[in-house]
């Protein structure tokens, strides 16, 4: 039996119908499938962290390779549907919860070195890369996520797709592109095309103040269309002339904009204004 006609006949037994308001759309296509499966390199020692895990196609194949799996899904009838396809494993642990309420520092530590994979729900896709890519537990995440926020993580310097999220998960983590899906590879089918995007751990250079940066990124875009020295000024309630030094002192025009600049560019300005002031959170 296809993937597709064991899914549709697993939602019409248990009654079940997805839900647009949890973007519930299931990877149909069993190419993809093994193919997130070989992405994130299961071995028999790993811990797993699959996010989203629906019915349990994915979760079935991890079950069998990985040391631990650790499976989230928000739906309660999906958590029941999973229970049942899956079975009692000693090696899973299903957490039916909103990923999002989850204190995930409770359950990995820095030693564990989780690999994570999922579908991202695209309503809170972007929120969650910003709070997983900071955590210090992972050694690769794969997730498979809405194509215009997999063009936003990818876009380089000058692209106008470039943003807070670009800038912060690069900071973090090597973003790489691994293939696009087809809206007909899930059902429902969705309205949007996907991608799958693997994550590495990776600083070029540290910042002196973590919290420092991220609010240096979000007052830079956080009106695009003026210039660094108008955002800065504005944003971090510094006075011009000591913006005009700090953008003179990174080699940058006080007339660039945020999208213009790299991830390095962002460093050096929060380091250089870390030498003589706290920023806003």
């Amino acid at each position: 039996m296809k993937l597709k006609e064991k899914l549709q006949h697993l939602l019409v037994v248990h009654n079940f119908s997805p839900k647009s308001f949890f973007s519930q759309n299931f990877l149909i296509d069993e190419k993809i499938v093994h193919r997130l499966i070989e992405e994130i390199g299961v071995e028999k020692e790993d811990f797993i962290l699959e996010i989203g895990a629906g019915t349990g196609i994915l979760t079935s194949h991890l079950v069998r390779k990985a040391g631990k799996v650790w499976a989230v899904e928000i739906d309660e009838e999906l958590c029941k549907i999973l229970r049942e396809e899956v079975g009692e494993k000693d090696n899973l642990k299903i957490l039916c919860k909103d990923i999002t309420r989850i204190d995930l520092d409770k359950i990995f530590s820095e030693k564990d070195k989780v690999k994570v994979v999922g579908n991202l729900p695209y309503h809170i896709a972007s929120w969650l890369l910003l709070h997983l890519v900071r955590k210090k537990w992972w050694k690769v995440m794969v997730f498979t996520i809405q194509r215009e926020v997999a063009q936003r993580l990818l876009s380089p310097p000058g692209d106008k797709k470039r943003g807070v999220l670009t800038v912060v998960v690069s900071y973090y983590a090597k973003v790489e592109k691994v293939i696009d899906i087809p809206p007909q590879a899930f059902y429902p089918v969705p309205k949007v095309g996907s991608t799958v995007v693997r994550f590495r751990p990776e600083k070029k250079v540290e910042v002196f103040n973590e919290r420092a940066f991220l609010a240096t990124v979000k007052a830079a875009f956080t009106t695009r269309r003026k210039t660094l020295l108008n955002c800065f000024s504005r944003e971090l309630r510094l006075p011009r002339e000591v913006v005009r030094d700090i953008l003179s002192e990174s080699e940058i025009s006080e007339k660039a904009r945020a999208e213009q600049l790299r991830v390095e560019d962002f460093i050096r300005i929060s380091n250089i204004i870390q030498r003589g002031k706290d920023l806003p959170g």
